[in-house]
């Protein structure tokens, strides 16, 4: 028997798996984060800037012929679709409110973030002050906090999922069809001066995603032939290439410098494709992966994971970083990007970065498994936790971690942030969150 105050190990948690688990979501939100962690690694492209610095690149910028791979690669439309899926099943769960799961949502990412967050505005000081070329820490604190948006819209839908769901109960082939044309409305503000309403289209695009895994939980996909998947798969490649060939939009899913539109900041209306696309792949693949994942092995490795996962898409990309840092320390010259030479290279920073990761997860996957009591708040505390959230990893997103007392980073909307008034906002939501857990009861092990 587990003890209350110990926190099970992972056999403990594969054991108590239930039978009637659909363990294809916990697949796809483990995949899609070590997706993503590869995929940052393989685009960096370090070159020599002025003096001594270094300039980091995407390898996409000077290969072009390989943007439509992103349409498979590009996996944050699977990571919001295996959470509408959970999120439905917590919000028809018995005695379960809505302001519940959202404060349990909070809870989960807040506090591995919070030191993820503290961590790099000390480290960020300590390296200039250490002599450290002031551009390069700023680049590399701005890339490193880049992925924060991505946590700013996932508790952004999980404040709207209890209304979302709602309206999915009366009407779901019906916002299934209207989130795609307001994406397409909202592309037409891209570059216009009413570009930060075009922001809306955050949560359009990924409130699709959303809403396809609420039709997944309701059963509804499931119901439909693998032959059909296969054919909606080909379908969303063909609309893909008349929107991006044809049409105005990039090939690439990532946002590059010199694109009129982007495909990602803010996404576009081809996320919404790529979505489908990405959907009725898994769709076809589903009754081999059910069969894999109930072997023990793969199992075990897709529960290991998923108990990461919170740290390993936060760190990744500091993984890459420190590794950069101390290459760059010992004078390894870099061939030029997308040279015979570079690919040839490109396996070893890939090691050298899984390797920094690793070490990282190891030393603060803790922030992340710690027995979190979930909070017991009402719909205005539980709303204003999130919100508090999502302000402040939005301002980081924008602002990066490098001088936290001065306004910069990247402009959202026109307006441009202070790193230390987004780490005070997450405080200010971690302690809402801890003043209402006392006594509550613990998470589940496996969410």
């Amino acid at each position: 028997m587990e003890h209350p105050g110990r926190r099970p190990t992972l056999a403990e948690i594969v054991a108590a798996t239930p039978a009637g688990r659909d363990r294809l979501v916990d697949l796809v939100r483990a995949a899609s984060i070590v997706v993503v962690a590869l995929g940052h690694w393989t685009m960096a492209a370090l070159e020599p800037a002025s003096g001594a610095d270094l300039r980091v690149r995407n390898i996409l910028e000077v290969t072009p012929g390989v943007h439509p791979l992103t349409w498979v690669l590009q996996v944050m439309p699977l990571f919001f679709f295996a959470a509408g899926f959970t999120n439905a099943l917590a919000l028809r769960r018995a005695g379960t409110t809505g302001s519940t799961v959202l404060a349990g949502r909070v809870a989960r990412v807040l506090t591995p973030t919070v030191v993820f967050v503290g961590v790099w505005l000390v480290l960020a000081w300590l390296l200039v002050m250490a002599g450290a070329p002031a551009a390069l820490v700023d680049s590399a604190a701005a890339a490193s906090a880049m992925p924060l948006w991505f946590l700013a819209v996932y508790l952004l839908l999980a404040m709207l999922a209890p209304i979302h769901h709602a309206a999915h109960q009366r009407a779901p082939w019906l916002i299934l069809g209207a989130l795609p044309l307001v994406a397409l409305g909202l592309d037409r503000l891209q570059g216009t001066d009413l570009s930060a309403v075009g922001l809306l289209s955050y949560i359009v695009v990924f409130a699709f995603c959303q809403e396809l895994g609420f039709l997944y939980a309701d059963g509804r996909l499931r119901r439909v032939a693998r032959r059909w998947w296969a054919l909606v798969a080909a379908a969303a490649v063909g609309l893909l290439w008349l929107l991006t060939g044809p049409g105005p939009y990039p090939a690439s899913m990532i946002g590059l410098p010199g694109d009129e539109m982007s495909n990602m900041f803010p996404p576009s209306v081809c996320v919404t494709v790529v979505a489908v696309l990405q959907v009725a792949l898994v769709m076809v693949a589903r009754p081999a992966l059910l069969r894999w994942l109930d072997r023990p092995r793969p199992w075990r490795a897709t529960v290991a994971v998923n108990s990461m996962v919170m740290t390993l898409f936060l760190w990744h990309i500091t993984g890459f970083v420190l590794a950069v840092g101390a290459s760059h320390l010992g004078g390894l010259r870099l061939p030029a990007i997308g040279s015979g030479a570079w690919w040839l290279q490109k396996p070893l920073w890939l090691v050298a970065a899984a390797v920094v990761t690793a070490g990282l997860v190891a030393a603060f996957r803790w922030a992340e498994n710690a027995r979190t009591p979930t909070p017991r708040l009402g719909a205005v505390g539980s709303a204003s936790a999130a919100t508090l959230a999502v302000a402040g990893l939005t301002m980081l997103a924008c602002a990066g971690f490098a001088d936290p007392f001065s306004r910069g980073g990247v402009a959202l909307g026109g307006v441009t942030f202070y790193p230390a008034v987004g780490a005070l906002l997450l405080v200010a939501a971690w302690f809402l969150l801890r003043r209402e857990g006392r006594g509550a009861q613990s998470e589940a092990s496996l969410p």
